[in-house]
């Protein structure tokens, strides 16, 4: 995804020394709104994991807790180009013959592989259930996208009344009280924290079509008779 700018409105022409010195001690906040916010990683790069729940899980990252138990690596077409293999036991590690490892841990895959097919049936009967289960968690994350959008559209509007405030404010010769620089501040925070979170949700949209696309063709080669509509 790369990175994303926070489009926050432009100061309005006009301001004055010191209310551009204020936008310069926001940054430091908006930095830090913006480091708390969840990592993006490329768009073509996903990843399949297993979570707590034994549930497989397609994602654009692998959270830390789950990373040692091994994942795949998959590219845009959902075909895998990388296999990560989970972390091995104490008494794997001191294991000489790694023929014996490397066929436990492929007896483990075969495991995985089969829980995630017995998943998959007992979910979906036809691929239209597939189908119809993927346009409707589509819909609930551009739902989530809509909403986001609607709130830094009134926060922008906010921010401008807010900013020309304290530019009235500065051209009457008057100090800029500390309670609207601070709203200022953190206006803008929640605009940038607001703008990660739907470039998060725009990765979750391909992550979800990709994992429903992986369902439809692993379903077709579980239950070859059944056609796709």
């Amino acid at each position: 995804m790369g990175s994303h700018p926070l489009n926050a409105p432009d100061q309005l022409n006009g301001e004055s020394a010191i209310v551009k010195a204020s936008a310069r001690v926001l940054a430091p906040a908006l930095l830090a709104a913006l480091l708390c916010a969840p990592p993006v990683l490329a768009e073509d790069t996903f990843f399949r994991y297993e979570n707590a729940e034994g549930v497989t899980v397609i994602d654009d990252h692998v959270p830390p807790q789950f990373a040692h138990k091994g994942y795949q690596v998959l590219n845009a077409a959902g075909r895998v180009v990388e296999v990560i293999p989970r972390a091995l036991t104490e008494s794997e590690r001191k294991q000489t013959n790694n023929s014996v490892i490397q066929a436990q841990l492929r007896r483990e895959e075969h495991e995985r592989q089969a829980r995630y097919d017995d998943m998959l049936l007992a979910r979906y009967s036809t691929i239209e259930d597939i189908d119809a289960a993927r346009q409707r968690r589509l819909n609930e994350i551009k739902v989530r996208i809509n909403l986001l959008k609607g709130n830094i559209a009134n926060q922008k509007q906010q921010l401008e009344a807010r900013q020309e405030e304290a530019a009235t404010l500065e051209r009457g010769g008057q100090p800029v009280p500390k309670d609207l620089t601070g709203t200022i501040e953190l206006l803008r925070a929640e605009i940038g924290v607001a703008d990660q979170q739907i470039v998060r949700f725009r990765s979750e949209l391909a992550a979800t079509d990709l994992r429903f696309n992986m369902d439809v063709e692993r379903f077709q080669i579980l239950r070859p008779n059944i056609p796709r509509p």
